[in-house]
Protein backbone atom coordinates (compact mmCIF):
# COMPACT_ATOMS: atom_id res chain seq x y z
CA UNK A 1 0.00 0.00 0.00
CA UNK A 2 1.35 3.40 -0.93
CA UNK A 3 1.72 6.22 1.60
CA UNK A 4 -0.95 8.28 -0.14
CA UNK A 5 -3.48 5.43 0.03
CA UNK A 6 -2.75 4.88 3.76
CA UNK A 7 -3.26 8.58 4.46
CA UNK A 8 -6.60 8.60 2.64
CA UNK A 9 -7.71 5.53 4.61
CA UNK A 10 -6.91 7.23 7.94
CA UNK A 11 -8.87 10.30 6.90
CA UNK A 12 -11.96 8.18 6.16
CA UNK A 13 -11.77 6.64 9.68
CA UNK A 14 -11.61 9.89 11.67
CA UNK A 15 -14.21 10.20 14.58
CA UNK A 16 -16.79 12.89 15.31
CA UNK A 17 -15.79 16.39 16.12
CA UNK A 18 -16.79 18.00 19.43
CA UNK A 19 -19.45 20.08 17.69
CA UNK A 20 -20.99 17.04 15.99
CA UNK A 21 -20.96 15.11 19.26
CA UNK A 22 -22.70 17.97 21.13
CA UNK A 23 -25.36 18.27 18.42
CA UNK A 24 -26.01 14.50 18.57
CA UNK A 25 -26.27 14.59 22.36
CA UNK A 26 -28.70 17.52 22.24
CA UNK A 27 -30.90 15.72 19.72
CA UNK A 28 -30.79 12.56 21.85
CA UNK A 29 -31.79 14.50 24.96
CA UNK A 30 -34.70 16.07 23.10
CA UNK A 31 -35.89 12.67 21.93
CA UNK A 32 -35.52 11.18 25.43
CA UNK A 33 -37.45 14.10 26.93
CA UNK A 34 -40.32 13.45 24.54
CA UNK A 35 -40.31 9.72 25.31
CA UNK A 36 -40.29 10.39 29.07
CA UNK A 37 -43.14 12.88 28.72
CA UNK A 38 -45.21 10.32 26.81
CA UNK A 39 -44.40 7.65 29.41
CA UNK A 40 -45.35 9.88 32.35
CA UNK A 41 -48.53 11.03 30.64
CA UNK A 42 -49.52 7.43 29.87
CA UNK A 43 -48.78 6.42 33.45
CA UNK A 44 -50.91 9.25 34.86
CA UNK A 45 -53.74 8.41 32.47
CA UNK A 46 -53.60 4.74 33.46
CA UNK A 47 -53.59 5.60 37.18
CA UNK A 48 -56.52 8.01 36.73
CA UNK A 49 -58.52 5.46 34.73
CA UNK A 50 -57.82 2.75 37.30
CA UNK A 51 -58.83 5.07 40.16
CA UNK A 52 -62.04 6.10 38.42
CA UNK A 53 -62.86 2.48 37.68
CA UNK A 54 -62.40 1.59 41.34
CA UNK A 55 -64.49 4.59 42.37
CA UNK A 56 -67.32 3.42 40.09
CA UNK A 57 -67.13 -0.10 41.53
CA UNK A 58 -67.16 1.19 45.11
CA UNK A 59 -70.25 3.32 44.51
CA UNK A 60 -72.22 0.71 42.59
CA UNK A 61 -71.44 -2.13 44.99
CA UNK A 62 -72.27 0.02 48.02
CA UNK A 63 -75.70 0.81 46.59
CA UNK A 64 -76.24 -2.81 45.59
CA UNK A 65 -75.58 -4.12 49.10
CA UNK A 66 -78.01 -1.66 50.69
CA UNK A 67 -80.61 -2.01 47.92
CA UNK A 68 -80.64 -5.79 48.33
CA UNK A 69 -81.70 -5.45 51.96
CA UNK A 70 -84.14 -2.63 51.13
CA UNK A 71 -85.95 -4.79 48.57
CA UNK A 72 -86.34 -7.54 51.19
CA UNK A 73 -87.46 -5.19 53.98
CA UNK A 74 -90.58 -6.56 55.65
CA UNK A 75 -90.37 -9.90 53.81
CA UNK A 76 -91.40 -13.16 55.47
CA UNK A 77 -92.14 -16.58 54.08
CA UNK A 78 -95.79 -17.74 54.12
CA UNK A 79 -95.03 -20.27 56.87
CA UNK A 80 -93.31 -17.71 59.14
CA UNK A 81 -94.83 -17.91 62.64
CA UNK A 82 -93.64 -14.60 64.03
CA UNK A 83 -96.21 -12.32 62.42
CA UNK A 84 -95.67 -9.41 60.06
CA UNK A 85 -92.41 -7.58 60.91
CA UNK A 86 -91.56 -3.93 60.47
CA UNK A 87 -89.71 -3.14 57.25
CA UNK A 88 -87.41 -0.55 58.82
CA UNK A 89 -85.89 -0.20 62.26
CA UNK A 90 -87.08 3.13 63.61
CA UNK A 91 -84.71 5.66 65.23
CA UNK A 92 -85.99 4.61 68.67
CA UNK A 93 -85.90 0.89 67.76
CA UNK A 94 -89.56 0.86 68.79
CA UNK A 95 -91.92 -1.85 67.59
CA UNK A 96 -89.39 -4.67 67.69
CA UNK A 97 -89.68 -7.61 70.05
CA UNK A 98 -87.06 -7.96 72.72
CA UNK A 99 -84.26 -5.46 73.30
CA UNK A 100 -81.52 -4.45 70.88
CA UNK A 101 -78.71 -1.90 71.26
CA UNK A 102 -79.66 1.63 70.26
CA UNK A 103 -76.66 1.82 67.91
CA UNK A 104 -78.56 -0.56 65.63
CA UNK A 105 -81.47 1.85 65.26
CA UNK A 106 -81.87 3.93 62.11
CA UNK A 107 -80.31 7.37 62.63
CA UNK A 108 -80.19 10.73 60.88
CA UNK A 109 -76.77 12.37 60.84
CA UNK A 110 -76.53 15.99 61.95
CA UNK A 111 -75.49 18.51 59.24
CA UNK A 112 -73.33 16.48 56.83
CA UNK A 113 -72.65 13.55 59.18
CA UNK A 114 -73.52 10.14 57.70
CA UNK A 115 -76.89 8.50 58.31
CA UNK A 116 -77.42 4.87 59.19
CA UNK A 117 -80.28 2.62 58.12
CA UNK A 118 -81.50 -0.78 59.29
CA UNK A 119 -83.87 -3.19 57.53
CA UNK A 120 -85.85 -6.06 59.05
CA UNK A 121 -86.86 -9.22 57.17
CA UNK A 122 -86.73 -12.99 57.20
CA UNK A 123 -83.64 -13.90 55.17
CA UNK A 124 -84.61 -15.99 52.14
CA UNK A 125 -82.65 -18.97 50.89
CA UNK A 126 -79.82 -18.06 48.52
CA UNK A 127 -77.89 -20.95 47.01
CA UNK A 128 -79.52 -23.25 49.55
CA UNK A 129 -78.62 -21.24 52.68
CA UNK A 130 -79.72 -18.10 54.51
CA UNK A 131 -77.14 -15.35 54.93
CA UNK A 132 -76.80 -11.96 56.62
CA UNK A 133 -75.24 -8.86 55.05
CA UNK A 134 -71.75 -10.07 55.96
CA UNK A 135 -72.24 -13.39 54.20
CA UNK A 136 -72.48 -15.38 57.43
CA UNK A 137 -74.66 -18.48 57.23
CA UNK A 138 -77.82 -18.48 59.35
CA UNK A 139 -78.90 -21.90 60.53
CA UNK A 140 -82.26 -20.91 62.03
CA UNK A 141 -85.35 -20.82 59.82
CA UNK A 142 -88.06 -19.19 61.94
CA UNK A 143 -86.26 -15.94 62.68
CA UNK A 144 -85.97 -12.27 61.72
CA UNK A 145 -82.79 -10.48 60.66
CA UNK A 146 -81.68 -6.87 61.02
CA UNK A 147 -79.07 -5.62 58.56
CA UNK A 148 -77.73 -2.29 59.85
CA UNK A 149 -75.67 -0.20 57.41
CA UNK A 150 -73.43 2.65 58.52
CA UNK A 151 -70.17 4.39 57.68
CA UNK A 152 -67.03 3.18 59.42
CA UNK A 153 -64.87 6.32 59.89
CA UNK A 154 -61.45 6.62 58.31
CA UNK A 155 -58.32 6.01 60.36
CA UNK A 156 -54.70 7.00 59.86
CA UNK A 157 -54.16 3.87 57.75
CA UNK A 158 -57.56 3.01 56.25
CA UNK A 159 -60.12 5.07 54.33
CA UNK A 160 -63.76 5.39 55.37
CA UNK A 161 -65.93 2.47 54.32
CA UNK A 162 -69.48 1.16 54.22
CA UNK A 163 -69.99 -1.29 57.05
CA UNK A 164 -72.76 -3.60 58.16
CA UNK A 165 -73.78 -5.25 61.41
CA UNK A 166 -76.30 -8.08 61.62
CA UNK A 167 -78.70 -8.97 64.43
CA UNK A 168 -81.05 -11.94 64.35
CA UNK A 169 -84.20 -12.59 66.39
CA UNK A 170 -85.19 -16.15 67.16
CA UNK A 171 -88.95 -16.26 67.48
CA UNK A 172 -88.76 -19.59 69.28
CA UNK A 173 -86.55 -18.29 72.10
CA UNK A 174 -87.73 -14.67 71.89
CA UNK A 175 -84.23 -13.20 71.96
CA UNK A 176 -81.89 -11.24 69.70
CA UNK A 177 -78.43 -12.55 68.93
CA UNK A 178 -75.80 -10.02 67.95
CA UNK A 179 -73.26 -10.63 65.26
CA UNK A 180 -69.76 -9.11 65.31
CA UNK A 181 -69.25 -5.36 65.38
CA UNK A 182 -69.79 -3.48 62.13
CA UNK A 183 -67.44 -4.89 59.51
CA UNK A 184 -66.28 -3.35 56.25
CA UNK A 185 -68.28 -4.22 53.15
CA UNK A 186 -66.98 -1.66 50.65
CA UNK A 187 -63.86 0.42 51.13
CA UNK A 188 -63.68 4.02 49.96
CA UNK A 189 -67.21 5.18 50.92
CA UNK A 190 -67.17 8.54 52.71
CA UNK A 191 -70.83 9.12 53.45
CA UNK A 192 -74.30 7.57 53.45
CA UNK A 193 -77.52 9.58 53.35
CA UNK A 194 -81.06 8.19 53.38
CA UNK A 195 -84.47 9.79 52.82
CA UNK A 196 -87.78 8.06 53.47
CA UNK A 197 -90.67 8.29 51.04
CA UNK A 198 -94.09 9.08 52.48
CA UNK A 199 -97.37 10.10 50.87
CA UNK A 200 -99.14 13.25 51.97
CA UNK A 201 -102.04 12.99 49.50
CA UNK A 202 -103.73 9.93 50.98
CA UNK A 203 -102.41 7.37 48.48
CA UNK A 204 -100.76 4.68 50.59
CA UNK A 205 -99.29 2.90 47.58
CA UNK A 206 -96.75 5.51 46.52
CA UNK A 207 -94.48 8.23 47.91
CA UNK A 208 -94.72 11.89 46.95
CA UNK A 209 -92.39 13.37 49.55
CA UNK A 210 -88.99 12.30 50.89
CA UNK A 211 -87.91 13.30 54.38
CA UNK A 212 -85.08 12.44 56.79
CA UNK A 213 -85.52 9.90 59.58
CA UNK A 214 -86.09 12.57 62.24
CA UNK A 215 -89.02 13.99 60.24
CA UNK A 216 -90.95 10.73 59.75
CA UNK A 217 -94.03 10.92 61.96
CA UNK A 218 -95.53 7.54 61.11
CA UNK A 219 -93.13 4.81 60.03
CA UNK A 220 -96.02 2.65 58.88
CA UNK A 221 -96.53 5.14 56.04
CA UNK A 222 -92.99 4.84 54.63
CA UNK A 223 -93.26 3.41 51.14
CA UNK A 224 -89.78 3.96 49.69
CA UNK A 225 -86.21 4.82 50.56
CA UNK A 226 -83.86 7.08 48.64
CA UNK A 227 -80.20 6.23 49.22
CA UNK A 228 -77.08 8.19 48.31
CA UNK A 229 -73.45 7.31 48.92
CA UNK A 230 -70.27 9.27 48.28
CA UNK A 231 -67.49 7.03 46.99
CA UNK A 232 -63.82 7.89 46.53
CA UNK A 233 -60.91 6.53 44.50
CA UNK A 234 -58.98 5.43 47.65
CA UNK A 235 -55.65 6.39 46.04
CA UNK A 236 -54.85 10.11 45.54
CA UNK A 237 -54.56 11.32 41.97
CA UNK A 238 -51.83 13.36 40.31
CA UNK A 239 -52.61 15.94 39.15
CA UNK A 240 -55.13 16.41 41.93
CA UNK A 241 -58.80 16.80 40.94
CA UNK A 242 -60.39 20.20 41.45
CA UNK A 243 -61.82 20.73 44.91
CA UNK A 244 -65.61 20.94 45.06
CA UNK A 245 -68.54 20.59 47.42
CA UNK A 246 -70.59 17.39 47.42
CA UNK A 247 -74.26 17.53 48.42
CA UNK A 248 -75.93 14.23 49.25
CA UNK A 249 -79.72 14.53 49.33
CA UNK A 250 -80.68 16.91 52.16
CA UNK A 251 -77.31 16.92 53.97
CA UNK A 252 -75.06 19.97 54.21
CA UNK A 253 -72.25 20.28 51.63
CA UNK A 254 -69.10 18.31 52.33
CA UNK A 255 -65.64 18.81 50.83
CA UNK A 256 -62.22 17.19 51.00
CA UNK A 257 -58.62 18.15 50.35
CA UNK A 258 -56.94 14.74 50.05
CA UNK A 259 -56.51 14.66 46.23
CA UNK A 260 -58.90 11.73 45.80
CA UNK A 261 -61.55 11.63 43.08
CA UNK A 262 -65.14 11.36 44.32
CA UNK A 263 -68.62 10.79 42.94
CA UNK A 264 -72.15 10.61 44.31
CA UNK A 265 -74.27 7.52 43.58
CA UNK A 266 -77.97 7.37 44.40
CA UNK A 267 -81.01 5.17 43.91
CA UNK A 268 -84.63 4.99 45.02
CA UNK A 269 -86.22 1.70 46.09
CA UNK A 270 -89.88 1.04 46.70
CA UNK A 271 -90.65 -1.07 49.75
CA UNK A 272 -92.64 -3.97 48.34
CA UNK A 273 -93.53 -5.75 51.58
CA UNK A 274 -95.20 -2.96 53.53
CA UNK A 275 -98.73 -3.13 52.10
Amino acid sequence: MSISNFTNLRRTQLGLSIVELMVAMALGLLLMTGVIQVFLSSRQTYAANEAMGRLQENGRFALEFIARSARLAGYTEPVFEGGKPLALVRPSCAGLPGTIPTDLCTSAGIANAPDSVAFVFQPPFTDGVRRDCLGNTIAESNMLLINHYSIIPATATTPASLGCRAYKFNDTTGSWTSGPAAQELISGVDSLQVLYGINTSGDSRSANQYVSADRVTNWNNVRAVRIAVLANSIEPLSPAPAERNFVLLDADPINFADNRARQIFSTTIQLKNTF
